[in-house]
């Protein structure tokens, strides 16, 4: 979700890589579009399965879509019919251009179903159940040590603590940290930009005290590391869910049965398990799928 300002670079490659596609969803074919990411290549290889056995239809997977913009091009032009993982907060700041929308997790899931219907006649279908948001994120030992439940605890703490964060994050308005300071009423010693990638191994071993994390990012279960719960809500809501083009969805409307499916079956826990079944023990995303499929009664095996 972090990646859409990108846009003109990534707009370009989406061209590239959407060319050669059977484009529009030629006869019984629908292509089916996803960004870099293994939960992003997971969700996709679950709803190819789901598609092709409970329909007639094929779906072609156009992969490597690099950001939301890309995405959403992808969809205008009719390269793609079906995001496989759009995210609330992304949709609401990046496709439709707010800069101010709800806390409220469900008012703010409305407002992005109605805006992207609106302006790009698209559907925004119920969520899978994860939030892939911000969290902030501790060593059990620093956990202990301070008594760490959530954010607000950090009250007494923050002056001595030195914090690693993607820099962007430091210098946004909204949901930034000018803006965190003040609705949490604290500030770390130390605020250290630095490359999401590194920040985990950094508070690891014990370069920093705290890092702002993605809350379905498997390093969280690799490091053993303690979440801290945004009790004030300062985050945007990431709830995920399929988002399908409206013309595709009246040729095959069978798409909206199956796509249903899945609804509330991947909480935030489960995909950071399938997210470090890809990364660390290096399973491919259609067997991830697959597995995951089969144990919630929605594949034959």
């Amino acid at each position: 979700m972090r990646v859409l300002f990108r846009t003109l670079f990534l707009a370009v490659l989406a061209v590239a890589l959407v060319t050669g596609c059977s484009k529009g969803g030629a006869g019984n074919t629908v292509q089916l579009g996803y960004q870099p990411t293994s939960e992003q290549e997971i969700i996709a290889n679950m709803l190819k399965k789901l598609i092709e056995a409970n329909s007639s239809l094929k779906v072609e997977m156009v992969g490597g879509l690099g950001g939301t913009p890309v995405v959403l091009k992808a969809m205008q032009n009719n390269d793609i019919q079906i995001s496989a993982v759009r995210y609330v907060g992304t949709d609401l700041t990046s496709s439709l251009g707010m800069t101010e929308f709800p806390k409220d997790p469900a008012a703010a899931f409305d407002l992005v179903k109605q805006g992207v219907k609106e302006k790009f006649d698209q559907e925004w279908f119920p969520s899978y159940g994860f939030d892939n948001t911000y969290i902030f994120t501790v060593r059990k030992d620093i956990a202990e040590k301070y008594g760490l439940k959530k954010i607000s605890d950090l009250q007494a703490h923050a002056a001595e603590m030195k914090l690693a964060t993607d820099a962007g994050w430091l210098e946004r308005t909204n949901d930034g940290y000018p803006a965190f300071k003040k609705e949490y009423g604290l500030e770390f010693a130390k605020a250290i930009p630095m490359d999401i990638g590194l920040v985990y191994k950094a508070v690891k071993n014990g370069d920093v005290d705290i890092v702002l994390a993605y809350s379905t990012d498997s390093r969280l279960k690799e490091y053993d590391l303690v979440t801290l719960e945004d009790d004030k809500h300062f985050f945007p809501n990431y709830t995920a869910s399929p988002v399908v083009r409206n013309d595709a969805l009246k040729k095959h409307p069978e798409l909206a049965d199956i796509l249903n499916k899945l609804a509330g079956k991947i909480d935030t826990k489960t995909m950071t398990a399938l997210n470090y079944q890809a990364d660390v023990e290096k399973l491919e995303p259609a067997e991830i799928a697959q597995k995951f499929l089969t144990e919630q009664g929605l594949l034959q095996p």
